[in-house]
């Protein structure tokens, strides 16, 4: 098979990969994103070992068309992606941020209120 066809096949099981949702749960995304990383460093492997467009076939330069369709789905998915990720990143700093605020204020002795019965 030419490399051609080999990133053909990669970017093609790859830009599927990307079109499911990315899940919610922490376990099965880091699983996900796993094997998209997978997929995007055998296309980085295929594609530093390119044959020179010149020497592409017709049916080679159709595929590589195809191809970079499929690239540009799959580089906005991934800019997607990174935007979900940063803002749940953003949110859970503050939720944190938030949270350790109130427990500093609760334990300040001006937080509680004692009555005095003379």
């Amino acid at each position: 098979m030419s490399v051609v066809r080999e990133l053909y096949v990669t970017t093609r099981e790859l830009y599927e990969k990307v079109a499911q949702p990315l899940p919610d749960n922490e376990q099965p995304r880091d699983e996900y994103i796993e094997s998209v990383d997978l997929f995007l460093q055998a296309r980085d492997r295929q594609l530093k070992g390119l044959p020179p467009m010149e020497k592409w076939s017709e049916a080679e330069r159709q595929l590589g068309e195809e191809t970079v369709k499929m690239n540009r789905y799959i580089d906005s998915q991934l800019v997607n992606w990174k935007q979900v990720i940063r803002e749940e990143l953003h949110g859970s700093r503050q939720k944190r941020r938030h949270m350790g605020k109130y427990e500093q204020r609760s334990a300040t002795a001006s937080a509680y209120f004692f009555d005095s019965k003379n």
